[in-house]
C-alpha cells in the first residue's frame, strides 16, 4: 500500500512537471487594467519575484478596457496550462452584477489562486465644502442643493462607494462621472465635485497635504494610513463596509498540482521583505490563500449582486 501511494505520488508530480513544462517558457500575468494604474504596479512588483521562484520569465500583459471586462475574458478564455495568470481586483465581483451578457463567468471560467491583499476605502471631501465629520456631511446631503461626487464611471468601485453611502445616510446626490480617478481628484480639488471615496493609498498624499478631508474609513478598523480619520461606525454609519482586494486567479480546469505551485510560489513572494515592505507602503493588508479567497469571493458575490441589482446600478 505505501509502495502504491509513492507511486502515486510519484505519477502526480510528473503529470504537474508536464503540464508545467507544456505552458512554455514565461508566464503571462493579464492585468485588466492600463498601464500604471495601481493592479499594474501590484503585478509588476510581484512579477519579477514569482519568475525567480518559478525559474522562468514572469511578463505583464496589460489588456484594459470596458471596466476590466475585455482582460478578464481574454484571461477566462485562455489554456489553463499554466502559462497565463489573472491579476484583478475587486471590480471583477461589481462587473458580474452591473454588466450584462458577460462573454464569461467569473464563478465557474475562473478559480482563485492567492489573494495578495485588500485595500482600505475612504471617502474624502474638497475642504471648501465646510465640513469635518461624516454628520455633518449626511446634514448638507439633506440640504436643498444635492452634492455631486465624482468617479471612474457607472458601475466603477468608486461609483459603488458613493451610493452606498447615499443608501446608508439616506440621502440623494449626483453622479458625475469621469474616465479615470486622475481627473475626478483634480476637479474635487478644483470644486467642481463635493466628495469621492477611493483606496486610501490613492487619496492619503491629498489628505495629508490638507487637499482633501478624511471624513469616513469604510471598514471596522481605523487605516494604519490615516490613522485619525474614524471608521464607519464611530462614524456614525456602520454599513459602510467595502474595500478593494487584489487576487491572482487562473482560467478554470488547471490541474491542482499546478494551481498548488502557483500559489505557494506567491505566498513565498509576498512574504520577501522587500515585496512586503512595497505592499505595505500600497496600503495592503491580509494575503490569503486560494480557499480563504474563495470564501471571499463566494461572500462578494453573495453580498454585491442582489445590492447592486436592488440599486438598479447598470454600466453603459
Amino acid at each position: 500500500m505505501k509502495l502504491l501511494r509513492n507511486i502515486t505520488a510519484a505519477l502526480a508530480a510528473l503529470v504537474a512537471g508536464t503540464s508545467y513544462a507544456q505552458s512554455g517558457d514565461t508566464v503571462k500575468i493579464i492585468v485588466p487594467f492600463a498601464a500604471g494604474g495601481p493592479a499594474d504596479q501590484i503585478a509588476r512588483i510581484v512579477s519579477t519575484p514569482l519568475g525567480t521562484i518559478l525559474g522562468k520569465p514572469v511578463v505583464v500583459d496589460n489588456r484594459g478596457g470596458a471596466g476590466g471586462v475585455i482582460g478578464v475574458a481574454a484571461a477566462a478564455k485562455s489554456p489553463a496550462d499554466g502559462s497565463t495568470l489573472l491579476l484583478t481586483t475587486s471590480s471583477l465581483v461589481i462587473t458580474a452584477g452591473t454588466t450584462p451578457n458577460l462573454p464569461y463567468n467569473p464563478r465557474k471560467d475562473l478559480e482563485p489562486v492567492y489573494l495578495l491583499g485588500e485595500v482600505q476605502t475612504v471617502l474624502a471631501v474638497r475642504p471648501t465644502l465646510g465640513v469635518n465629520t461624516l454628520s455633518e456631511l449626511v446634514e448638507k446631503a439633506k440640504g436643498e442643493k444635492k452634492l455631486n461626487y465624482g468617479s471612474t464611471g457607472v458601475g466603477g468601485t468608486m461609483h459603488i462607494g458613493a451610493e452606498l453611502f447615499a443608501k446608508a445616510a439616506q440621502v440623494s446626490m449626483v453622479h458625475v462621472p469621469y474616465r479615470g480617478a486622475a481627473p475626478a481628484l483634480t476637479d474635487l480639488m478644483a470644486g467642481t465635485v463635493d466628495l469621492v471615496n477611493a483606496d486610501v493609498p490613492v487619496l492619503r498624499p491629498y489628505v495629508n497635504e490638507g487637499r482633501l478631508k478624511a471624513l469616513v474609513i469604510y471598514d471596522t478598523k481605523r487605516s494604519p494610513q490615516l490613522p485619525d480619520v474614524p471608521t464607519a461606525a464611530e462614524a456614525g454609519l456602520p454599513a459602510l463596509q467595502m474595500s478593494n482586494w487584489y487576487g491572482v486567479l487562473v482560467p478554470a480546469g488547471m490541474a491542482p498540482e499546478l494551481r498548488k505551485r502557483f500559489e505557494d510560489a506567491l505566498s513565498q513572494v509576498v512574504r520577501q521583505p522587500k515585496v512586503a515592505a512595497r505592499l505595505a507602503e500600497a496600503g495592503f493588508s491580509g494575503p490569503r490563500d486560494s480557499q480563504a479567497f474563495k470564501s471571499k469571493l463566494d461572500a462578494d458575490f453573495n453580498r454585491w449582486i442582489p445590492w447592486l441589482r436592488s440599486a438598479g446600478i447598470q454600466s453603459n
